[in-house]
C-alpha cells in the first residue's frame, strides 16, 4: 500500500471513531434529529474512506492526482461532518431542510453551515468523478 492508501484508511478510521463519539452526543445537539445525521454521515464516510484506501491502488490513479484527489476525498468528507455537527449544534436548517424541520438559526451560522453542506457534498463529487475517469475511462 502506498502512503495516500494508509492516509486514507487512517483518516477514515478517525472518522469512524469520531462519528461513534457523535452518537453518543446525539441527546446534547441543540437539533438531535441533525445529530443523528451527523453520527451516520461520519460512521459511513469513514467507512467509505477506508474503501477507498483499499482499493486506492486498483483505481489507475497517476502519482501526480493521487494527492490532489485523495486530500480532496479526505477533505470533502470531514467539511461535510463538520457541517452537520454545526448544523446540529446551531439548530440550523437552510441547507438541510429534512433533518431541520422545525429550527432556525442566524443568517451567519446557516450560511456556514450552508457553505460546509453544499460545497462539500459539491467537491466530494468531483473527486469521486475523477476516480471514475481513471479507473474506467483511462
Amino acid at each position: 500500500m502506498d502512503g495516500m492508501a494508509i492516509l486514507l484508511g487512517k483518516g477514515g478510521f478517525l472518522l469512524f471513531t469520531l462519528g461513534l463519539l457523535i452518537g453518543a452526543m446525539i441527546p446534547r445537539f441543540l437539533n438531535p434529529r441533525m445529530g443523528l445525521s451527523a453520527h451516520l454521515t461520519a460512521v459511513q464516510s469513514g467507512t467509505a474512506l477506508i474503501a477507498f484506501g483499499l482499493f486506492w491502488q486498483h483505481f489507475g490513479i497517476t502519482p501526480a492526482a493521487s494527492p490532489v484527489i485523495g486530500f480532496s476525498l479526505l477533505l470533502s468528507f470531514y467539511a461535510l461532518v463538520t457541517g452537520l455537527i454545526l448544523a446540529a449544534t446551531f439548530g440550523a436548517s437552510e441547507a438541510l431542510p429534512i433533518a431541520g424541520r422545525g429550527f432556525q438559526s442566524s443568517k451567519v451560522k446557516e450560511r456556514v453551515v450552508s457553505v460546509l453542506a453544499i460545497g462539500s457534498s459539491i467537491w466530494m463529487m468531483m473527486a469521486c468523478l475523477a476516480i471514475c475517469a481513471f479507473s474506467f475511462i483511462a
